[in-house]
């Protein structure tokens, strides 16, 4: 395997193991959880949830031409209404999910190639996405315990980041 190869096998595991906790936390969640808030008058989990998602499918569609098209959006902007749908919302996830990945590595000579637009590079796409999705997890967990809501198993949530290969 190529040094590019094993990079991008390695860089693959670590975005299949981040849509795993992202899994984890959303299979944890009740309907009723959806509507707690962060404290100072923050996003409530559903707002996250939709942010994170909507965020990635944007910055993923700045990659070029079709990259990320026909995703579901989980905020309507012209209503101010957030997805509480957990099936759709699970659903919105594994899509963008798979999308974003396809659009790291669109060769399609789209007006955004790496080095052009906002991110240097796959792995510097890739790398925004993981850390975005980690500083909303952590203020969803914030949000649940705040409001007394249960939180997920600790060990659970990081057991797919150690056992990525």
């Amino acid at each position: 395997m190529s040094e590019t190869e094993q990079m991008r096998h390695d860089l693959g595991a670590v975005w299949q193991a981040n849509a795993r906790v992202n899994e984890i936390l959303l299979d944890h969640l009740t309907p009723g959880m959806l509507t707690a808030r962060t404290p100072g008058g923050g996003f409530t989990v559903a707002e996250h949830l939709a942010h994170m998602a909507n965020v990635t499918r944007y910055w993923g569609s700045l990659r070029g031409e079709g990259a990320m098209t026909d995703l579901p959006s989980l905020h309507d902007e012209a209503t101010g209404t957030t997805e509480t749908d957990l099936a759709r919302i699970r659903d919105a996830y594994a899509r963008t999910r798979d999308a974003a990945w396809q659009a790291a590595f669109m060769t399609d000579g789209g007006p955004n190639e790496w080095g052009e637009g906002p991110h240097a590079s796959p792995t510097a796409f890739v790398g925004h996405m993981l850390i975005h999705d980690a500083h909303h997890r952590g203020q969803v967990l914030l949000a649940l315990k705040t409001n007394g809501h249960a939180l997920p198993d600790e060990e659970q949530l990081w057991t797919p980041l150690r056992e990525a290969r």
